[in-house]
């Protein structure tokens, strides 16, 4: 009778499936590595570098096989296998595997990608990022992507948005609380040196016209890059807001205009920073009602 074909990592012992000591090292390695974050690809091409034969001669791994040992129950026990990992091991990496297919189907029209501030670490001022952690309770958490910091903020999706919704709300029912700056644009010391220059050429007794359009051209470019238009947007989001109603879902449209960046407080609750770097919490909540 034909022998069936046996998972890397067994051998064949007068007529059982034995466990081969070797290989079977390697099957605990893919699964420790694969736990720790590496790669499907990174475990495969590693192996190829040590040399590492998937079968006899055969120096040949890749995604696909490294995906079949992830997978395999037999490991565990399963159909009468002697147990090389343990069933903690291989459910933890079905769920890592199950969550990264999951984030590869991700609909990246929802709002949580949508949102155009970065969030900021409360601790250290670095950007933070969030990552998904299956074994957990609650997957999602932001990390700052400082090594020295590496402050972490567990927070679900659905949480982050919601406490950032009720601040925007906080600002479409009260939209006085923004504050408008009513300073005017300075002069600066290069157009006032450009505008003496041109006064100078005008009480000349000869006019040099291509020579004081061009003087003017420049003065002009200059008043426009030193135009305060953070001034304008704020005074567009406040009109913006006094005419706007609750919107029934997260109100996305309005947190990109109004919000430069996101952070969190000694609670972990969100705290918005705004376009004109005013800050929002919770406790504006409280002090509204």
């Amino acid at each position: 009778m034909k022998r069936r074909t046996i998972p890397f990592g067994y051998r064949y012992e007068n007529g059982a499936i034995m466990i081969n000591a070797s290989s079977s090292d390697i099957v605990k390695e893919i699964f420790s590595r694969y736990l720790s974050g590496d790669s499907m690809l990174n475990i495969a091409e590693l192996l190829n570098k040590m040399h590492i034969e998937y079968r006899p001669g055969v120096v040949g791994w890749n995604k696909a096989r490294i995906k079949r040992i992830l997978e395999d129950k037999r490991y565990s026990g399963d159909d009468d296998y002697p147990q090389i990992i343990s069933n903690e091991i291989l459910k933890k990496a079905d769920a890592l595997r199950d969550a990264k297919n999951k984030q590869k189907n991700v609909n990246k029209n929802d709002d949580i990608y949508n949102l155009n501030a970065e969030t900021i670490c409360p601790c250290c001022g670095s950007v933070m990022k969030c990552r998904y952690e299956p074994r957990t309770k609650i997957h999602e958490r932001w990390i700052c992507q400082n090594g020295d910091c590496r402050k972490t903020v567990v927070k679900t999706d659905d949480s982050l948005l919601g406490e950032i919704g009720d601040l925007i709300n906080l600002l479409i029912d009260n939209p006085d609380m923004i504050h408008c700056s009513n300073t005017d644009e300075t002069i600066t010391l290069e157009s006032y040196r450009i505008e003496n220059e041109i006064r100078h050429m005008i009480d000349g007794r000869q006019l040099n016209k291509s020579e004081i359009r061009r003087k003017l051209l420049e003065a002009t470019a200059i008043h426009y890059a030193n135009l305060d238009t953070k001034k304008y947007e704020i005074q567009r989001l406040k009109c913006i807001l006094k005419n706007q109603n609750r919107p029934n879902g997260f109100p996305l449209e309005l947190f990109n205009l109004a919000a430069e960046t996101i952070s969190f407080d000694e609670d972990d609750q969100i705290v918005l920073k705004l376009i004109n770097g005013q800050i929002i919490r919770k406790e504006h909540a409280y002090a509204a009602n």
